[in-house]
């Protein structure tokens, strides 16, 4: 039976909210949010430009086996002292405090020269998205036997990218964890909670995991919502487990560079086959850079959303080669008007105008339960349920051919082959998982 909340959203599906990187659009889905958006959008407005430096401290990359080699005292005459490492010791990844009041970058520039040292760099913000107002309608999906969840027929994005097809092959495997980086995540989600397998705040150092902005659950609900249990939404990966990795401090909206590169180690140390990064800058962090290519040495699936400037705009760690970076269509199979391009891009995947999870507690976005927003934020946990179906089908494939898979089986849009607006094409889940397996066979006879 639809729960009144769910038959409320059902009627009030021609509103959207837009919620990614950066510059983002905000309409509410019903539930009588109206004149709450009306009232306290603005509270979670952040400027364009976004990234700003953290006053006290800098993170420093040891080199491999040089970590133990300076000791407090040379480190106090530079003007800091060892903080808190970052994932496990041996990621040689660190926050240091600076102890006077010297200039970061200052800081940073004196420890460089130390030879012990790879680099060192400013902590700086990664804001979680600006939002504004607009309006998009989204026509319903059909009607399915498989899955029964009550708000399914309205999740075009399976429709387009044949997500039945691929269930048809397989559905995933609980061992096959997703580590959602984000915002938090609401663990008392009806659609969540079953699929949630542990929660870390990397920022703070414990497993705090309240989704105060909102974005993080929903990301979580687009990759593996619990399916087929007559209830809200169908994840992408519907028995995929969930590590939900939150990365800003408390009720903060603007998580920094060391809780992101700690979020993302963390991950990867507690076994996370793919890892999500719906966020991102037009500033390349050092250390969030190293986080990722540490995760892809270890055979993890990285996808990162494009970004939201709805220009040929670099955004990191879109950019770091080996991710899987995704931009977003609409319901049209058209590039959705904000996303990103370049030639940097892997694939895309619906983003415009996607149903998922919020938190049942009060959140930035302005909804609760049930909402759809837009944004490459939304495309990337699309892909990034796929990834955890053919790791779950398919396990002995490295992180190198799942990519493959993805990119061999698009349904090719735009210009022929490979362009920099869609990529290889956009995702097709029954495709991905023939041509997945079509590798596996291979790698097998070699």
């Amino acid at each position: 039976m639809k729960t009144s909340v769910q038959l409320t959203t059902l009627a009030a599906l021609t509103t959207t909210v837009l919620a990614a990187c950066s510059p983002q659009t905000l309409l509410p889905l019903g539930n009588g949010n109206q004149a709450a958006l009306n009232t306290g959008v603005n509270s979670f407005a952040t400027s364009q430009s976004g990234e700003q430096i953290v006053p006290g401290k800098v993170l420093v990359k040891f080199r491999a086996g040089r970590g133990g080699t300076i000791n407090s005292a040379s480190l106090a005459q530079m003007g800091v002292q060892r903080s808190r490492s970052l994932g496990a010791v041996k990621n040689n990844l660190e926050v240091m405090a600076i102890t006077g009041k010297q200039s970061p970058e200052r800081i940073a520039t004196e420890l460089e020269k130390n030879p012990a040292i790879e680099f060192a760099e400013p902590v700086f913000t990664v804001p979680f998205p600006k939002v504004l107002r607009a309006s998009e309608d989204t026509p319903p999906a059909d009607n399915a036997t498989y899955p029964n969840d009550a708000l399914f027929p309205r999740q075009y994005a399976h429709q387009v990218a044949k997500s039945q097809g691929g269930w048809a092959i397989h559905r995933g495997n609980p061992k096959v964890v997703l580590g959602i980086v984000d915002s938090g995540l609401d663990i008392n989600h009806v659609d969540l909670k079953a699929k949630v397998v542990g929660t870390y705040n990397s920022a703070d150092g414990n497993p705090e995991s309240v989704d105060h902005v909102g974005h993080g659950t929903h990301v979580a609900g687009i990759s593996a919502a619990l399916t087929n249990n007559t209830l809200g939404v169908a994840g992408v990966a519907p028995e995929c487990s969930i590590l939900a990795v939150k990365v800003a401090p408390g009720n903060s909206s603007s998580p920094t560079t060391d809780g992101i590169a700690n979020g993302i180690l963390y991950a990867m140390d507690k076994g996370a086959q793919v890892i999500n990064l719906s966020l991102g800058s037009r500033r390349e962090s050092q250390a969030i850079t190293d986080a990722v290519k540490q995760a892809l040495a270890r055979n993890v699936v990285v996808v990162v959303a494009m970004g939201n400037d709805s220009g040929n705009i670099k955004s990191w760690p879109a950019a770091v080669p080996g991710v899987i970076a995704v931009g977003s269509t609409d319901n049209r199979d058209q590039r959705s008007r904000f996303s990103n391009y370049g030639d940097w891009i892997t694939v895309t995947a619906p983003g415009s105008d996607i149903l998922s999870t919020f938190p049942l507690n009060t959140n930035l976005i302005g909804q609760k339960e049930y909402g759809a927003i837009s944004g490459t934020s939304m495309a990337a946990p699309f892909v990034t349920g796929l990834a955890g179906l053919i790791r779950s089908k398919y396990p002995g494939l490295s992180n190198v051919d799942v990519k493959r898979a993805i990119e061999m089986s698009t349904d090719d849009l735009g210009k022929p082959g490979f362009d920099p607006e869609f990529g290889f094409g956009r995702v097709n889940v029954a495709k991905a998982l023939s041509r997945a397996g079509e590798l596996a066979t291979a790698s097998v006879r070699r």
